[in-house]
């Protein structure tokens, strides 16, 4: 064997054993990483029983199929609606672009007080509304300007301790199913408000684009409308 083929043969056996080390440097050390970037990608805030339980007549209480989501705050009280979720939610329906169903009753007439000024800021909303899908991102729902704020300032509410209920109702008004409501409130409270912010700030109409996230798998996110 000359020299030159001595010379390849310990260049080869070189770069064998320099290849070895990285694999298994490579095998072994990410191993830990892993686990931490996979310990919480999606962390979600636990609405309490009680919540639950007036949320699911509030929402069972609101049609978002037509052109403008309406809110029936008889049916609501009807179904076990606290007065105090009832009147926060239905504020924060009328800021959001949506309407309350006529009542009669003197309760449903005392909750509705204070919507009125929400109602006559309706004409200033920019952008669009609507439920886009369900992708690998979770739901996607279009919020105009008015909803995005209702959003921001309802999560915004809930954050500090008070109820969901305000931001559920301007889910609700841009059109996000009534199933997916709780969970994406969950979610966007897991991970704080401020990602809303920035998307608000970056459209030129400031609306967004809402990505509702899919539990323990992807946190909410947003996009510029």
């Amino acid at each position: 064997m000359n020299s030159s083929t001595k010379t390849r043969g310990r260049l080869i056996a070189s770069i064998t054993a320099a290849t070895a080390t990285v694999l298994a440097m490579l095998v072994m050390a990410p191993a830990a990483n892993a686990a931490e970037g996979a310990a919480d990608p999606a962390p979600r805030v636990e609405i309490s029983a009680e919540e639950q339980a007036n949320l699911d007549a509030l929402l069972a209480a609101s049609d978002n199929s037509g052109d403008v989501a309406v809110f029936d705050i008889d049916q609501a009280l009807a179904l076990g609606a606290d007065a105090t979720a009832t009147q926060e939610y239905a504020a924060s329906f009328v800021e959001a672009g949506g309407t309350l169903a006529p009542t009669e009753s003197s309760s449903a007439a005392d909750v509705a007080k204070g919507t009125e000024a929400g109602a006559m800021a309706l004409a200033a909303c920019r952008g669009k509304n609507g439920f886009t899908g369900y992708y690998w991102f979770g739901s996607q729902t279009a919020m105009n300007s008015c909803n995005t704020q209702a959003l921001i300032n309802g999560i915004t509410l809930a954050a500090a301790g008070g109820g969901t209920y305000a931001a559920a109702s301007a889910l609700t008004v841009a059109g996000l199913p009534a199933a997916a409501v709780v969970g994406v409130i969950a979610g966007i409270l897991g991970i704080g408000v401020a990602f809303l912010n920035i998307c608000k700030d970056t459209s030129s109409v400031n609306a967004i684009y809402l990505n509702g996230g899919v539990a323990g798998v992807v946190p909410p996110s947003c996009w510029a409308q």
